[in-house]
């Protein structure tokens, strides 16, 4: 009589029909048995000092060498609570950049659709100064701690 094996379940066969010390080298097999979960205190901590709610504006790099759209002159709000950066990049169509601060104050924040669009950059306990790529066009950004 045959036996039909499942084709997912060929590649396991020697395996499963070993018998014995197990087949995974030493220290594999019984670091996976012992292996336990970091600690809650070894996790980072937020950088919960930059939080606040920064404002300013967004300006055309002056070194741009290709056409670019200039930036619109309304004031833009970057919101930052226990270390996560929330930027308000397009209050008409609500597009937001998000990112995590790390301990010296940099920062990525990116849109959530289109990870090219972004904005790096360097918080302050008094401000935030970066710049902001969409495609090939660059802008300077500077704001001011409000709260």
């Amino acid at each position: 009589m045959m036996r039909l094996i499942p084709r997912g379940l060929v590649g396991l066969l020697p395996l499963a029909s070993c018998e014995g010390p197990s087949p995974l080298p030493t220290g594999l097999a019984t670091g996976l048995a012992t292996a336990s979960p970091r600690a809650p205190e070894a996790r980072a901590l937020p950088v919960e000092r930059f939080d606040g709610r920064y404002t300013g504006t967004i300006a055309l790099s002056p070194e741009r060498t290709r056409t670019c759209p200039a930036a619109s002159t309304e004031e833009r709000e970057i919101t930052v609570r226990n270390g996560r950066a929330v930027f308000v990049l397009n209050p008409r169509n609500r597009q937001t950049l998000s990112g995590t601060i790390a301990p010296e104050g940099s920062v990525r924040m990116a849109d959530s659709i289109d990870r090219n669009i972004a904005t790096s950059g360097l918080f302050t306990t008094t401000g935030f100064r970066g710049e902001h790529r969409s495609g090939l066009c660059t802008y300077a950004v500077q704001m001011t701690k409000e709260s």
